[in-house]
């Protein structure tokens, strides 16, 4: 029998030998860390024109606001817009074809040398979201004025997103003035009312382009940026490339109780029990995840970081809930780790000495591609199941299904980035917390991808759909640079199926 000396001689040897197998198991995953980054090999060196901001600047001049309803749409400003692209891009307007989609919407045709392959799709809109009453005056250049000043393109649209239809323009002119022609034919879509879904433009393109069973080898679109200080410890700048979009949902909770006069309250009222229900609900939110699109992201930035970090990303097995709260600290990291949820309207009461006795609320949910519309609904069914609230479910969307990581065309996406920016920038998948008009091409193809080279800081997060919107020339100039380089690489890019050369 062991005395009571040899058990704990015992226990601390096996504490030991557990801990130096952690330290040794956690090392070994560590050290086998490679990056996944891809080198720039072939690097197109074609200037950008002197005077390309003038013409982005002329785009933004056009007040093509988005409305819901298209009947309420300003449709002689998209035609203004049209016709200054067309004044601006001669070349292009005699050369491609182009169509008209619902009017409002544009698909322009390259013709590729060799029709057997697919095409590639490009990704725009012309549509901008409206500016704020009341916040004209804190603009430091009126919201249309197209201003350059001070390094910058200032304006709606600037980043979101008349930028990206301006360069795809300028570099396809580009291209055009050298005679040359791509080897797989490209379209070009414009569409005129993503910023409230894409239901006649992006959608209608989409048909046309896949109705007759066309798979495009890449469709790219906005959606992804190069930020800088996204993730701590990375001092790298990280270029995320949107591999998939996450779901919407509204929901409605309405709460009913008798109502009657302030001066003899119930136990309980409309508000206090739609009160009630939010507080469960907030108080217990989805749980986070690091596996998904975002497993995915801390595996193409953890080989890139100071070794501390390159430790715990490699050995999450381990540091996950450390991981997860530190993700959870930041409004950008977090809504990449787990359905968010948020209240955004409320609405109740008719008098100050009135009991309504019917109070509604308006949670708006961001759902993670490894959930469901029906899984959120069941979890707020279940968070505040017993109290008298209804539900009704609004505008609904499921997450986009997740594009490959594990495929040429995204790493030719990565090896284009880096040919037009700098070896220094990594290069990561990443989850697209809003919606872009290109998951409209989800049933045709898995390589859809999201990206723009511009710089966003998290100050300027703040000026897409805000006050201040701009874009740097120099960051232009790399958007214009980008689409000359993509143009050159997707000609190589291999169908899908087919194996690289």
């Amino acid at each position: 029998m062991m005395t009571r000396t040899a058990v704990v001689r015992y226990l601390l040897w096996a504490l030991g030998g557990g801990l130096l197998l952690v330290i040794l198991v956690g090392g070994l995953r560590t050290f086998q860390l490679e990056t996944r980054q891809v080198a720039p090999t072939d690097s197109v060196a074609t200037s950008v024109a002197s005077d390309a901001p003038e013409r982005l600047s002329a785009a933004i001049q056009h007040r093509t606001i988005t409305k819901r309803d298209p009947a309420a749409l300003d449709t002689a400003a998209y035609q203004d817009l049209y016709r200054t692209l067309e004044e601006a891009f001669p070349v292009v307007h005699q050369t491609l074809d182009t169509t008209h989609v619902n009017d409002l919407s544009r698909l322009y045709t390259w013709r590729g040398a060799d029709t057997t392959k697919a095409p590639i799709v490009l990704m725009a809109h012309t549509d901008v979201v409206p500016i704020e009453p009341g916040t004209e005056s804190e603009w430091t250049h009126p919201p249309f004025s197209g201003t350059i000043a001070d390094g910058y393109v200032w304006g709606r649209g600037a980043l979101d997103d008349k930028t990206s239809v301006v360069a795809m323009l300028e570099a396809i002119s580009t291209l055009l003035q050298k005679d040359v022609q791509p080897d797989r034919t490209v379209h070009v879509a414009f569409g005129h009312d993503e910023e409230v879904g894409g239901p006649n433009g992006a959608r209608a393109i989409a048909e046309r382009i896949t109705n007759d069973g066309t798979s495009p080898a890449i469709v790219v679109d906005e959606g992804g940026a190069i930020t800088k200080g996204a993730l701590p410890g990375l001092k790298r700048p990280l270029a995320v490339v949107g591999i998939a979009e996450k779901g919407y949902l509204s929901v409605e909770l309405e709460a009913t109780a008798p109502g009657g006069h302030s001066s003899a309250p119930p136990d309980s009222t409309s508000i206090q029990i739609l009160n009630a229900a939010l507080g469960r609900l907030l108080d217990n939110p989805l749980p986070a995840r690091l596996d998904g699109v975002m497993g995915r992201t801390l595996d193409y930035v953890a080989p890139e970081m100071p070794f501390s970090m390159r430790a715990a990303l490699a050995n999450r097995w381990l540091t996950a809930p450390a991981i997860t709260w530190a993700l959870s600290q930041q409004p950008a990291t977090e809504a990449a780790i787990r359905t968010v949820q948020v209240p955004t309207r409320l609405n109740a009461g008719v008098k100050d000495n009135v009991i309504p006795s019917s109070a509604t609320a308006t949670i708006n949910y961001r759902i993670l591609p490894s959930q469901s519309v029906e899984e959120v609904l069941q979890h707020i069914r279940s968070t505040i199941g017993g109290l008298p609230v209804t539900i009704t479910t609004g505008q609904a969307s499921e997450p986009t299904p997740v594009s490959s990581v594990d495929d040429s065309a995204f790493r030719m996406l990565q090896r284009t980035i880096r040919e037009v920016t700098s070896d220094s920038v990594v290069v990561a998948p990443y989850l697209v917390p809003g919606a872009t008009d290109s998951r409209h091409y989800a049933h045709a193809t898995t390589r859809i991808y999201r990206f723009l080279p511009y710089t966003l800081t998290p100050e300027d997060r703040g000026r897409i759909h805000g006050t201040n919107e701009r874009i740097s020339i120099d960051d232009y100039r790399t958007v214009v640079r980008f689409y000359l380089q993509l143009l050159h690489n997707a000609d190589a890019l291999p169908d899908v199926g087919e194996q690289p050369a």
